[in-house]
């Protein structure tokens, strides 16, 4: 799945959380599937009990409906894999494409805020978009991805993460710094 995204692997990056889309992202691909196998599907059954004067022709608009159906399930299948995204311990990655791939990266350490859009519907399907506000203004939106509010916390964990090290190293540099002085105050006196 996220081969693209393990090659843009820095040296001792892990990744944390792979996501993907949503399969209501690719509904009207699957309900027009459905639909032509049904019709396909009817048009055989009619062929075959209901007009035989007709057979030929309605037998094979009933396969070629049931190709159809196959090929546009396919292309579904096609569009919802296209898109992938990763939390690792020290970016958000997301990748769009099959062909011509487009990778967008943003560093935890320049997202600012991380919001999290969610309707009626979408909260019954269990889908939603996240979107990350970076310094400067900036942002950027998954829109129908699985389990958007686990996404939120990992970001959000995440970005606290490295703060609450850099935080807990100033600290440290700080009580290095008082005994240092406290050190240099004895010696000279």
């Amino acid at each position: 799945m996220a081969n693209y995204i393990k090659q843009s692997l820095e040296e001792g990056e892990t990744i944390i959380f792979k996501g993907r889309l949503h399969w209501s992202y690719i509904f009207r691909y699957l309900l027009f599937s459905l639909l032509f196998t049904i019709c396909g599907i009817v048009s055989i059954a009619l062929a075959y009990y209901k007009y035989p004067e007709h057979q030929t022709k309605l037998f094979y608009a009933g396969i070629a409906l049931l190709v159809l159906a196959f090929f546009i399930w396919i292309i579904g299948r096609i569009v919802r894999t296209r898109s992938e995204f990763a939390v690792t311990d020290t970016r958000f990655v997301q990748k769009d494409g099959i062909f011509n791939i487009k990778m967008t990266e943003i560093p935890l350490a320049r997202i600012e805020t991380v919001n999290f859009y969610q309707s009626l519907w979408q909260r019954f399907l269990g889908t939603g978009c996240v979107e990350m506000v970076g310094s400067g203004g900036t942002s950027h939106q998954v829109h129908c991805i699985e389990q958007p509010m686990k996404v939120r916390k990992i970001i959000c964990a995440s970005i606290k993460k490295p703060q609450s090290n850099q935080q807990l190293n100033q600290g440290n540099l700080n009580a290095q710094n008082t005994d240092n002085t406290q050190n240099n105050e004895s010696t000279s006196i």
